[in-house]
């Protein structure tokens, strides 16, 4: 595997103290290994510590080096609700098909996304045994270990165990440092070295944090280009404010359910508007500070009970319905890669 990701990628993958472990393991489930002693590797981190940029490269090197059998990339909520969608379509047989057969390369992410789903955990660990007995190799991702993870299944955890697991934690003051000075190559932001050993020392955040904070602050200084303000306090202002707003929690929604932003503000009742409106309604209550009135106001509703309604509602039912809560995770991720 390359020791850079660029394809795709704006900045290259920086190697940090960090995440060198998690370089490595996954070097060992590259193409082509003569007498491959390792099968399955499993990363586990806070969201933006690059474990979905590695598995990424893992497969890019894949595609490039080897043209037999299949690579297939999941994400555990979309693995849910496609076990749900063939389920419903009496199809259980063509969707094991797929993830059983043939099958050189198998990335699973989000793997926290399969709490409590005992028939999901069931058919994934069925997919990796068959995986690994025919010689391919098999990537887990993951914020949390087995151990942390609702409901989980004890052979689905063993099989994670008896492979190689390798924690990703956020990068130190000095990686942080590095990190910044390598977003700094390619970003007009200006920063004093002042600046930059006070944000490096004082936000313990992912890379993909730190990232948004410098984009942010590029913003605002592409907005105020005499910088009238200081660094320190604009940083002050981003930090307490919120992290997201209704029109992006909206925006994210409808792109995810395929509909339009005037839908969710309009009156129909269409199946799926409506659920798409719900779930906006949901996750800004959960993602921000607004009132429900405001939140009401912002779809149209002028009654506030409407968006209680909807609340009560989406948090009965994202446990049990997998295909809900493959959108909730997709809505967040996509709010989360907005930068």
């Amino acid at each position: 595997m390359a020791s850079t990701l660029r394809q795709h990628d704006r900045h290259s993958f920086l190697v940090l103290p960090e995440n060198r472990l998690a370089v490595a393991a996954i070097k060992r489930l590259a193409p082509l290994t003569r007498r491959r002693t390792l099968q399955v590797v499993s990363l586990f981190g806070s969201p933006g510590t690059g474990k979905s940029r590695l598995a990424r490269e893992l497969i890019r090197s894949w595609e490039v080096k080897r043209s037999d059998g299949k690579i297939i990339y999941v994400t555990a909520s979309e693995f849910a609700a496609q076990l749900a969608q063939a389920s419903t379509d009496a199809a259980i047989r063509q969707f094991q098909g797929r993830y059983r057969k043939d099958v050189s390369l198998f990335v699973c992410e989000d793997l926290q996304a399969l709490a409590g789903r005992k028939e999901s955990q069931q058919q994934l660990e069925t997919a990796v045994d068959d995986v690994v007995m025919n010689g391919g190799c098999v990537l887990f991702t993951s914020t949390l270990m087995p151990s942390g993870i609702r409901n989980f299944s004890a052979r689905l955890a063993n099989r994670i165990r008896g492979g190689l697991c390798v924690d990703v934690p956020l990068p130190g003051a000095k990686s942080r440092r590095k990190l910044i000075d390598h977003f700094l190559k390619t970003e007009s932001i200006q920063l004093t070295e002042e600046e930059i050993v006070s944000i490096s020392r004082e936000y313990e955040v992912s890379p993909r944090e730190l990232q948004g904070i410098l984009h942010q602050l590029q913003s605002v200084q592409r907005s105020n280009s005499k910088k009238t303000r200081e660094t320190s306090e604009i940083l002050k202002e981003l930090t307490h404010s919120k992290q997201y707003t209704l029109q992006q929690i909206a925006s994210a929604t409808a792109k995810v359910f395929g509909v339009r932003l005037f839908e969710l503000k309009s009156d129909t009742r269409a199946k799926t508007v409506s659920t798409a409106r719900q779930v906006a309604m949901y996750l800004t209550r959960e993602l921000t500070d607004l009132k429900y009135k405001e939140i009401g106001e912002f779809f149209g509703r002028g009654n506030h009970s409407t968006v209680i309604h909807a609340c009560k509602k989406i948090s009965a039912l994202k446990d049990d319905d997998a295909v809900l809560a493959h959108h909730l995770e997709a809505i967040k991720k996509r709010l989360q890669n907005r930068t």
